[in-house]
């Protein structure tokens, strides 16, 4: 080939590779991150839930991206939880066991550290504009502007036209700049205490809300009133549950909290789409853990860890996706993030990328489970304080520490909880309105209710076909081989990551052999 020629053809090619290297970094993907708090896997339309018009938006968003139905959060406690969202490391990795002080003393004491690095953080170095509105995620993540978090200043997180204020002048903001933007927005719903449940008082929103002013709606709360009010023989109740009148009656309120959740989405979408930049932001959803009931919330159920995972993306995905197989982590949310909005590659993470799964390439991912734990529920001490239902020393007591680890597939879920010796029981702080309820009336039942204080110290389940968790096939001969897998993979990720429970597994296993 003529010299001449071939540097003419070689300086076209390096043109056209920096043309589509110049279009790519114009083209990094605006993002906004959506949670739930508290929110059952099987709680939206979108999921199966068949009750008539409980999540509109969030069903809405599912048809026009990807719906993946097998993730599954870290940890069923929301503050360790949303830490893993932003770092990609789970709690026994990133020290965040609990709530209040993290790492706790004994965990720092004992040699470990870690990096204290969030795709929040990455994405603000690399020139997004950052910010956050509702619970915070990570004491590691930086913004561009303070987190707008504050219960005066989102009426509690329930709120849809204050979330739709904020979000409206973030994106105003990041126009003028001219800067991508990664935006968290975390609704409070369904936290407790559920709409117009019983124990919605005064006093607990007068708790909540401190001593900063603030303006009642016309039913006296910081927030208004969902715009639904679902009949509770109308409600489903999850497998996890009995279906009786006094669950149905109790789990209306929890569903009407799931809806005005799917309110504040709908703002957001709604500022959004009036800023004109509809189409090239990746929305992600997904919830912290689920419901706030026992056998849900702090357990390693797949009704506690089971997440819906929504990912719309109009520039890269095609609408009306569903993946019904394969099982995603939330330690995996900020390794993609990281890829998607080109970035070097986050290392030293828990998690992988799964834009794979964005490509349609379901075979090139690898997980097939989903690791979880559950160490404490520690609070913040200003917080106990304010509670009647908790002991004022709560945050420097460690008598309530329950480990249990857990590894959630596409058919088995495995639970090992180092803590359960047949005596030993959850502390009263991790026994909620459920438990109450067994304890009383029509619905009684002590076995229910000691398995729930007490557990057991190893579990498997087949949730083909017992979606509820309650025929433990541990002891079964028949599932002798499946429970020795469970407990390899199980040793391998504990010493893989690091977990401080170890050793306890190991002299657990030696006591099997």
């Amino acid at each position: 080939m003529n010299p001449n020629k071939l540097i003419l053809r070689l300086l076209v090619s390096l043109t056209v590779l920096l043309a589509c290297g110049i279009h790519l970094m114009g083209k990094r993907p605006n993002v906004l991150m959506l949670t739930a708090d508290d929110l059952g896997w099987d709680s939206l339309g979108c999921m199966g839930n068949p009750l008539p018009g409980l999540t509109p938006n969030l069903d809405r968003l599912a048809g026009e991206g990807l719906l993946i139905k097998r993730a599954y959060v870290s940890t069923p406690i929301c503050g360790p939880s949303r830490q893993t969202l932003y770092t990609g490391l789970h709690p026994q990795s990133s020290g965040f066991l609990g709530h209040g002080v993290q790492p706790p003393a004994w965990w720092r004491a004992e040699g470990r550290t870690t990096q204290r690095r969030s795709i929040t953080t990455l994405l603000l170095d690399a020139g997004y504009l950052t910010g956050m509105i509702g619970k915070h995620g990570s004491e590691w993540c930086r913004f561009s502007l303070p987190a707008h978090g504050q219960n005066h200043q989102t009426g509690m997180g329930r709120d849809p036209a204050r979330f739709l204020a904020f979000a409206r002048t973030f994106l105003e903001r990041a126009k003028s700049e001219d800067k991508p933007f990664f935006l968290a927005a975390n609704a409070h719903d369904p936290h407790r205490h559920w709409a117009r449940h019983h124990d919605e008082t005064q006093a607990w929103i007068a708790a909540m809300m401190g001593d900063e002013p603030w303006t009642a709606f016309p039913n006296g709360k910081p927030y208004p009133d969902p715009l639904s009010q679902f009949r509770p023989a109308d409600c489903p109740v999850p497998p996890a549950y009995p279906d009786h009148p006094v669950v149905r009656k109790t789990l209306a309120t929890y569903y009407d909290s799931v809806h005005r959740m799917d309110q504040v989405i709908g703002s957001l979408l709604r500022a959004l789409r009036e800023s004109g930049m509809e189409k090239n932001p990746l929305v992600l959803f997904l919830s912290d853990h689920g419901l706030a009931w026992d056998l849900s919330k702090w357990s390693l159920y797949p009704s506690g860890v089971r997440t819906p995972l929504i990912l719309r993306w109009p520039a890269s995905l095609k609408p009306g996706q569903v993946n019904e197989d394969s099982v995603v982590s939330t330690v995996d949310l900020a390794p993609t993030l990281a890829e998607l909005c080109g970035l070097d590659p986050m290392t030293g993470t828990d998690g992988l990328s799964f834009a794979c799964l964005l490509r349609g390439e379901q075979r090139a991912w690898p997980r097939t489970e989903a690791f979880s734990c559950f160490n404490y529920m520690n609070n913040h001490p200003e917080i106990d304080q304010r509670n009647p239902d908790f002991d004022p020393e709560l945050a420097q007591r460690f008598d309530q520490y329950r480990p249990s680890r857990a590894l959630n597939g596409g058919r088995f879920s495995y639970l090992w909880n180092g803590w359960a010796d047949g005596n030993l029981t959850l502390p009263r702080t991790m026994l909620g309105e459920f438990h109450w309820i067994l304890g009383q009336g029509e619905l009684e039942d002590s076995e229910l209710r000691t398995f729930i204080e007490k557990r057991t110290v190893e579990e498997l389940y087949d949730m083909r076909n017992d979606p509820a968790c309650r025929n433990n096939l541990a002891g079964e001969t028949e599932f002798r081989k499946t429970l020795s897998g469970f407990r390899y993979r199980m040793l391998q990720l504990m010493e893989r990551t690091g977990d401080h429970e170890l050793k306890n597994f190991r002299k657990f296993l030696t006591g099997k052999e």
